[in-house]
């Protein structure tokens, strides 16, 4: 599985990690307080992951904090 995001920008040959930032922020959805690493590429969220040492989510997180960035951009 691939986020959609990153499946069409590979599609239209503009992907390239070289120039996507990684920004670590706290996930707004739950009190649980995971830690979300946003990739940005040209201004836009193109996916989201989490650390894998974090104790929490261990580089797991749950479907609203995974793919629930794309409401940021609209």
């Amino acid at each position: 599985l691939r986020f959609r995001s990153e499946y069409e920008l590979r599609q239209a040959g503009t992907w390239d990690e070289s120039r996507q930032t990684v920004t670590d922020t706290i996930c707004p959805y739950c009190g649980v307080g995971c830690t979300l690493s946003l990739h940005v590429q040209d201004n836009r969220i193109v996916k989201v992951t989490s650390p894998h040492d974090h104790d929490i989510t261990r580089g797991n997180l749950c479907i609203k904090g995974r793919f629930g960035f794309e409401h940021v951009q609209t």
